[in-house]
């Protein structure tokens, strides 16, 4: 009966009032019909009564106004009375209120003091280090009291050194360039013969419980098979990622990082950590066997499935997860001085950013008791403290000096 007890009015809850008052009911009996206690009706009432101006009426006040229902609008007499009379309209009432809101909900509900050190908090970590809103406000929910959409208002309104500039999620998209028409080689069918996207549906279905790694290429600026790119292996269920680095953009290369995985796991972890890979139809991707296979016995170890022509969206989370690579190397970056250290290092960096999906925790945080601290340390990825996180151009560049 309570459900809406702290609820605002709508309103709809406004017009029952102006129905209920016009009945002659009480503030009681409204406040029951509308689940609200009855204060509640008696203070919409007072705050939101008009007078009612006619040349016809005297500036007499009338006495009856001092008690409830405080309005002339449930009075028997009031169509002959000639003393100033007071009205409760719902349309009137509802458009006061919606001022009011907007008009509190405009001003700031905080210090000088309080703003002066959110500001000293925020400004190196979102400006200098490119930590995001959600990263900040998981981090520090001892200085960041507010609410996530407080803060994203204060920001907004120039409160902070930070602007919507500088917030990743906040500026414009470019239209996107129409993109030409091009032929590209594909993955021969024979091999995608059960690794479709449906077999990939099916398989998951009886193994719910099973490992799903989303694996791509990220390109720089020679593209293609003209220069360094990366792999990244994304588990879905951690939104964990593997970040390695490849001469070309060849499946030679891609063998190569799936051989050294197979080395230093063994082929029993590998097994369970990549029991599924889901890719899409990159010629990088062209050899499953090689990925699958176990390098000692040619026991089959995983299983690799392709999406289906241009569904990326199949893949998605591992595309969100970019985001951040792109960051620290927006596309048009050169991967020309990039070393497999310094992407070990990008991936430690990205997976100790806590996640809104993960209830606040870090990738690694989550995957770490399903990965294990050993294959870890073998995998060379390592937490970062939430304030060293640098998600910037500096973390490879500086690096690189």
């Amino acid at each position: 009966m309570a459900k809406n007890k702290f609820k605002h009015l709508t309103l709809d809850d406004r017009c029952d009032i102006q129905l209920g008052l016009e009945r002659g009911d009480s503030f009681t009996e409204i406040g029951t019909f509308l689940h609200k206690d009855r204060t509640t009706i008696a203070k919409e009432v007072w705050k939101h009564r008009q007078v009612k101006e006619s040349p016809n009426k005297l500036k007499t006040y009338c006495e009856k106004l001092n008690n409830p229902p405080y309005v002339c609008n449930g009075c028997a007499l009031r169509q002959g009375c000639r003393k100033k009379q007071y009205w409760y309209n719902a349309l009137s009432a509802q458009g006061e209120y919606k001022a009011d809101l907007s008009e509190r909900r405009s001003n700031l509900h905080i210090s000088h003091d309080e703003i002066e050190a959110i500001n000293a908090l925020i400004t190196p970590l979102m400006m200098k280090q490119h930590h995001s809103v959600n990263h900040v406000f998981l981090a520090h929910p001892e200085t960041l009291t507010m609410s996530k959409s407080t803060l994203y208002r204060y920001i907004d309104r120039g409160v902070f050194t930070v602007r919507n500039i500088d917030l990743p999620r906040k500026v414009k998209w470019r239209a996107p360039k129409a993109k030409k028409e091009a032929s590209r080689a594909s993955i021969d069918s024979a091999k995608k013969l059960n690794r479709r996207y449906d077999d990939f549906r099916t398989y998951y279905d009886d193994h719910p419980q099973a490992s799903v790694v989303e694996m791509d290429t990220v390109i720089g600026t020679q593209g293609g098979k003209g220069g360094k790119c990366l792999l990244t292996l994304h588990f879905r269920r951690y939104h964990f990622m593997l970040i390695y680095l490849l001469p070309y953009k060849q499946s030679k290369y891609v063998t190569e990082v799936f051989c050294h995985l197979k080395d230093v796991l063994g082929d029993e972890e590998f097994a369970r950590l990549f029991e599924i890979i889901l890719t899409d139809n990159g010629t990088e991707f062209g050899d499953p066997d090689s990925i699958e296979l176990s390098l000692r016995t040619g026991e089959r170890l995983a299983k690799v499935f392709y999406c289906d022509p241009n569904a990326s969206w199949q893949k998605g989370s591992i595309e969100k997860n970019h985001e951040y690579i792109r960051s620290v190397m927006p596309k048009g970056t050169s991967f020309a001085g990039l070393t497999q250290e310094k992407c070990y290092l990008l991936a430690s960096h990205i997976n100790s950013v806590p996640r809104e999906s993960l209830n606040g925790q870090s990738p690694y945080e989550a995957a770490l008791r399903f990965v294990g601290c050993a294959n870890m340390d073998s995998l060379q990825i390592r937490k970062i403290d939430n304030n060293e996180i640098d998600l910037s151009p500096r973390l490879i560049r500086d690096k690189q000096n």
